[in-house]
């Protein structure tokens, strides 16, 4: 797939590995020069020689924890010395603590903003002007099918994630007549590390097996399995592409089915 992404320039958040990387890959193989930002500089290094044996061999790294207010903006410095303005830009991260709705205190929901949404707003609002301004753009957050079917356990994960589809469908209405298009990516459950580290502490509370868990969460989705991050780059990727300038303002969920509503 090519789809016009030949030569753009993709910032992609958590692409160290899992979802992340998945679609730094498959932005890579269309022949984007894609920045890998993660927190750790050796994983970055590692994911950026991956990505240089692909599609245009063009890649960058910025080892930033986007938790912290200034890190954004040098990671969009960070772009645009490598390669220039960031026309694509993948907002991914890991997810907060999982904890039920009843033990979740005000300190866990301001934590849980500034690990989603507010990491995401400023993103956007240090790369969107460029993005009108050239007349094209795309702007891609990985969610959750949280924001569709709120899991169990996970209250943190729910809140901040819808808030996060409402921030950027609000922002989708505002920008695209100048060619930029906002939309959102919702993973159900996918075989990453991430889910590892969920699946041990459910089967803590739940007193069972991990194996266990990940069979639950398998058995939920029509698809009877967990999806597999390419699986999820795929979509993401798609919506980059010149394809997909007529689609902005969604939530597509990527999940096997799990999420039962009509629309």
């Amino acid at each position: 797939m090519s789809g016009g992404l030949a030569g753009r320039i993709a910032v992609v958040c958590g692409a160290s590995s899992g979802l992340g990387y998945a679609v730094a890959e498959r932005l890579a193989e269309s022949g984007a020069k894609v920045v890998v930002v993660s927190r750790s500089a050796e994983r970055v290094g590692e994911a950026v020689e991956r990505l240089r044996t692909l599609g245009s061999g063009a890649a960058a790294g910025c080892a930033a924890d986007l938790n912290d207010p200034e890190s954004p903006r040098r990671v969009v410095a960070s772009a645009r010395e490598a390669f220039g303005d960031p026309e694509i830009v993948v907002a991914n991260g890991g997810g907060p603590p999982a904890m039920p709705a009843v033990e979740a205190s005000a300190d866990d929901l301001a934590a849980a903003c500034a690990l989603l949404l507010l990491p995401v707003q400023r993103l956007a609002a240090l790369t969107l002007p460029a993005m009108r301004a050239a007349g094209w753009g795309r702007f891609v957050a990985i969610t959750s099918i949280a924001v569709r079917q709120p899991q169990p356990g996970l209250v943190l994960s729910n809140a901040l994630r819808a808030a996060v589809t409402g921030y950027l469908k609000s922002l989708a209405d505002e920008v695209a007549v100048d060619g930029v298009t906002v939309n959102t990516v919702c993973p159900g459950y996918t075989a990453t590390e991430r889910l590892a580290v969920l699946a041990a502490k459910v089967a803590e509370r739940g007193g069972i097996e991990v194996e266990e868990v990940f069979r639950r969460w398998a058995l939920q989705a029509p698809l009877g399995r967990l999806l597999r991050p390419e699986e999820v780059a795929a979509a993401v990727a798609f919506l980059c592409t010149d394809e997909a300038s007529g689609i902005t303002g969604v939530a597509l969920p990527v999940d096997g089915g799990l999420s039962r509503s009509l629309i």
